[in-house]
């Protein structure tokens, strides 16, 4: 039977909770049942069932049996994460099921999580374990009807147990060691029989749990030849269950170790790194990448390693799809709103930028063997690193991240004037003139038989035109070492809320500053008929206003019909003052009548609060489809704020471009109508 040796990573499966014992601050798991569940492999592009078998003599219980850690969401960055144990010799295997007893922490911070327990709101453990050996059946050779290959873990070792928020979580794969990308990976022993295996007694045969996950085997990367069995047509019995040799597999680990153990002590590497290596119990492929890594590091000579050949990539759309499961496991990383992991983003949970960055190049072709970290950086984001130019899907990636965080909050921050302020959209930079609706022609009678006239607007017209506003966002190899996703996410996002902001700046500073209109007068004056005495919001103050706006004519004097609709006004007094006199309320006598009850829209804006000692304005506004007011523009195809990226050259990484084209402009003076307010008490 052919034998290959795969990297495979800590995986996770979910569990439930059971019985608690209050009084010990304990409680029963049931952590497996060895069931099958589908998983997927972007590296070998392959969709295969895997089944745990559950039986002692294939499963390693000796760390688990003597007190593994019981943790927070498979967290493992400091102690603080460890909730409690599993308890001493309690682990059991009864009917194809395996059980543990867990004691909790008696420490403050792991108080409200047992409260949770007791009171059955955290209902849901995980466990994180190692394969050490499977045997995998083509699908040819099933004999339970299953469509996919069948991958036997009939050597694993359950590392630890987690409380998790979701149970059945695809993605509960353990990948965020902060020892970095290789050290969580052992050896896995693939055997590729060539006819149908009779499932151990002990396996639940076409029972699926609800715990699927993804990320089982989804990133070995076997450093030897993949041998693919020939197919076989299927033997009328099942062949004996395998028989695991100990001495086989203690014979290959003295040699790892002390292989291992031979390069460094060749490259003079120190003791304590041979011994991590030897303890995390990583792959020679591994090992070797990562004494290449060490040599990089304290070596100052620059030098170059020649790239992979390319691989055979996938089609456009798998390129997408690739991007796109990247892109969602780093936005749900970045607690993005609105954005639900998904389960091809699944496979990316857990890795941290450089991981994802080195994942990234592999599958474009670039051998990372020997590389740097910063080698690694400069050429994920597309720099040129030892002696090799790329671009790929990493600054894709890292695109579509700023871009939609960018984008989500420029849409989240709020902009109050799109209630009563006109939208429009230029094709061009160019000036546009817009004459004023008020000054069009009157009709005249046409007697029957008679010709129509022609007649012309009036001279008034304002003109304006886009201007474009912009920032880079830089993404350095700095912060890609760091794993510093949440200072990007959180600059984009500053800077989407900023191109929103910028928007009301512009519309509401034509308000404040009383801007000079076609006529050479200002928007809001006396001789407008739009400006009224300094006063509180009341009664007497609405019915000056409404008689200001029934006295609005044209440009040849010709009475305009135009009345308000909104009440622009800051937030605080003002506001008080304006929703109390527009509620409806039930009076008592004829004078308690409330006549401008729900007559008028409010909006709230703060850019109308007064400085200190100041007075606090109010605005009314009629609606646009009567009569143009204030309106506001951006480029045809291009509303709101846009990105570009391209590789830094003013700095060393990568470089987001924000851009808004925007222009907003008073139209008609008519619309429109301010009171200064009452001078403060």
């Amino acid at each position: 039977m052919p034998q290959d040796i795969l990297d495979l990573p800590v995986i996770g499966r979910a569990g439930t909770l059971h019985s608690v014992d209050e009084a010990g601050r304990s409680f029963d798991v049931l952590w497996t049942t060895g069931a099958q569940v589908r998983r997927y492999s972007w590296a070998r592009d392959e969709e295969f069932d895997e089944e745990l078998v559950v039986s002692p003599n294939a499963m390693r219980l000796e760390r688990l049996n003597a007190g593994a850690p019981f943790l927070n969401s498979h967290a493992s960055w400091s102690l603080r994460d460890i909730l409690g144990v599993v308890e001493d010799g309690s682990i059991r295997i009864e009917g194809g099921k395996a059980y543990a007893r867990i004691r909790l922490s008696e420490r403050d911070e792991v108080e409200p999580i047992w409260r949770d327990i007791k009171d059955g709101i955290i209902r849901n453990v995980s466990v994180g374990y190692r394969i050490h050996k499977m045997e995998r059946l083509a699908k040819a050779d099933r004999t339970d009807g299953g469509e996919r290959a069948l991958y036997r873990a009939i050597d694993w070792e359950p590392l630890e147990i987690s409380a998790v928020a979701i149970g059945a979580d695809p993605g509960a794969g353990m990948r965020s060691d902060a020892a970095g990308p290789d050290t969580r990976r052992n050896s896995c022993f693939l055997i590729t029989r060539e006819t149908p295996t009779a499932p151990a007694a002990t396996t639940q045969k076409g029972h699926v749990m609800s715990d699927q996950t993804t990320t089982a085997g989804a990133d070995e990367r076997s450093k030897t030849a993949q041998t693919r069995a020939p197919e076989a047509t299927p033997a009328p019995a099942a062949a004996p269950a395998p028989v695991i040799d100990a001495e086989v597999i203690r014979a290959a680990e003295r040699a790892r170790a002390a292989e291992i153990g031979t390069i460094c002590a060749r490259h003079g590497l120190e003791d304590a790194f041979r011994d991590q290596l030897i303890r995390d119990g990583v792959s020679m492929d591994q090992a070797r990448t990562l004494i290449l890594d060490r040599l990089v590091e304290t070596d100052p000579v620059q030098r170059t390693v020649e790239p992979a050949p390319a691989q055979a990539r996938g089609t456009g759309e798998r390129d997408a799809q690739y991007r796109d499961a990247m892109s969602n496991a780093l936005l749900h990383r970045a607690s993005a709103p609105g954005i639900d992991l998904s389960d091809a983003g699944r496979e990316f949970r857990g890795l941290s930028l450089m991981e994802l960055a080195r994942h990234a190049l592999e599958r474009s072709g670039v051998s990372t063997r020997g590389m740097g970290r910063m080698e690694i950086a400069a050429a994920a984001l597309g720099q040129r690193a030892v002696g090799y130019h790329t671009t790929g899907d990493f600054p894709a990636v890292l695109a579509n991240i700023g871009n939609i965080s960018l984008r989500s909050a420029y849409a989240a921050t709020p902009r109050t004037f799109t209630a009563w302020a006109r939208r429009a959209t230029l094709s061009d930079f160019r000036p546009t003139t817009r004459v004023q609706v008020s000054n069009a022609p009157q009709l005249e009678k046409v007697p029957e038989g008679a010709e129509f006239k022609y007649g012309t607007f009036g001279e008034a017209s304002t003109q304006y035109a886009l201007a474009t506003y912009g920032k880079i966002i830089a993404f350095s190899r700095q912060m890609l070492i760091n794993d510093d996703l949440g200072a990007f996410t959180r600059v984009a996002n500053s800077f989407g809320a900023r191109a929103a902001q910028l928007e009301g700046d512009l519309v509401y500073a034509i308000l404040l500053q009383n801007p000079a209109m076609s006529d050479g007068v200002a928007l809001f004056h006396a001789s407008h008929g739009n400006l009224g005495a300094a006063s509180v919001i009341d009664e007497d103050a609405f019915i000056a206003a409404y008689e200001a706006f029934a006295a609005q004519t044209d440009i040849d004097g010709t009475a305009i019909d135009v009345s308000p609709e909104f009440i622009i006004v800051p937030p605080g007094q003002r506001a008080v003052e304006a929703r109390k006199l527009l509620t409806a309320t039930t009076p008592s006598t004829t004078g308690d009548v409330n006549t401008f009850a729900n007559r008028l829209q409010v909006v709230e804006e703060r850019r109308l609060m007064p400085s200190a000692g100041n007075q606090a304005p109010w605005f009314l506004a009629a609606s646009t489809g009567l009569i143009d007011t204030i309106e506001y523009a951006y480029l045809d195809g291009q509303q709101g704020v846009f990105t570009e990226s391209r590789n830094g050259f003013e700095v060393d990484g990568f470089e987001i471009k924000a851009r808004l084209d925007f222009a907003a402009s008073a139209i008609d003076w008519r619309g429109l109508y301010k009171n200064a307010g009452a001078a403060p008490v």
